[in-house]
């Protein structure tokens, strides 16, 4: 069986913790280099080559594919270099810091004939087809409104999330999970978005806050995110026959018991379902991209899907910047920066 060959950008805690271990997990995988300014901390990724530049490793032409997990304002530009060198890309969420940035990504992904996927790793955990087949069924009738919640606590005050340069914030970190769910698993298309929240005095990022989305049908989508509330993961949608409840939804790998939830209940609150599932979505979202990459066809989530995606958090923070004022979320690529 052919391996291909990874490359990860950087010696990020989350590529140590979760993309190693799922690449070491398949058997299509290899790990063969590692880029990094910190050799001390490369090393303990115990990869084979270490790159004090990540230029030299998009130089390496046994490098297929690459992880980059740099914070968020580095993404564009690193996936763009990582494109234009023929390797295929597995891109650390939010993919940009806007839908402008977003489309140079998807630019330089077509021109140089390479997969591209935005690294929503929960996507493919199977309790969320669970909720598509629920959903497709009928049982809680038409869905009007979508709840998501994710937070987590964060006491670093040095962290890279806490850095308006680098592109920090909740909804660009945890937020844009319920984002993604709200429009590519449950499939609301808004149409207007408002968003609200704590904006830190000393840090300049959203700490604590909501995106209100609608669409054409006037059905309803309520997303918040935080990084100074207990950590919570769920999303909700809710329809006139009753509630489909994903607990663990985002991070079922660190539930208490590794499980994520689909819970059912009818229009008396009365619950009429419990499914826990167990699954891998690391790996699956390895495999995923390996069949991509050899079967020459692109990921499910497409790179237009990121474009969708990146639009609405771009249009979320719009508004809260300018006091809370409702975006029209008609797409047009985007010259105006958000002010921080």
């Amino acid at each position: 069986m052919k391996k291909i060959r990874w490359g990860i950008l950087s010696a990020a805690n989350i590529a140590y913790d979760q993309l190693l271990p799922a690449l070491r997990r398949s058997d299509r995988a290899e790990a063969a280099a590692i880029a990094s300014k910190s050799e001390g901390r490369a090393e303990r990724f115990n990869i084979p080559t270490i790159y004090k530049e990540y230029e030299q490793l998009l130089d390496d032409p046994a490098i297929e594919a690459v992880y980059i997990p740099l914070p968020n304002a580095l993404h564009a530009e690193w996936a763009i270099k990582a494109a234009k060198k023929g390797k295929h890309i597995l891109l650390e969420k939010p993919a940009a810091l806007s839908a402008a940035e977003m489309e140079d990504i998807q630019n330089a992904v077509q021109e140089n004939n390479v997969i591209f996927l935005e690294a929503f790793m929960y996507q493919f955990h199977k309790q969320h087809q669970r909720v598509r087949e629920l959903l497709e069924s009928g049982y809680i009738g038409e869905y009007q409104h979508v709840k998501a919640h994710f937070s987590w606590m964060l006491e670093d005050p040095n962290d890279i999330r806490l850095k308006p340069e680098l592109g920090g914030g909740a909804m660009r970190d945890v937020g844009c999970y319920g984002i993604h769910a709200m429009s590519q698993v449950i499939g609301l298309k808004p149409t207007k978005v408002t968003m609200a929240g704590k904006i830190h005095p000393e840090y300049n990022v959203d700490t604590l806050s909501t995106c209100i989305f609608t669409d054409e049908k006037g059905r309803t989508a309520e997303v918040t995110a935080s990084v100074e509330l207990p950590f919570i993961n769920r999303y909700e949608v809710i329809g006139p026959k009753g509630t489909i409840l994903v607990e663990s939804s985002f991070r079922p790998d660190v539930s208490p018991d590794g499980f994520g939830k689909v819970i059912v209940k009818d229009h008396n609150n009365q619950t009429v379902l419990y499914e826990a599932y167990e699954d891998d979505q690391y790996l699956n979202q390895i495999e995923h991209l390996h069949d991509c990459i050899i079967n020459g066809q692109q990921p499910h989530y497409s790179v237009k899907d990121s474009l969708q995606v990146m639009h609405y958090i771009e249009k979320g923070y719009q508004s809260l910047y300018n006091s809370s004022v409702t975006q029209d979320l008609t797409y047009e690529r985007s010259t105006v920066q958000v002010e921080r």
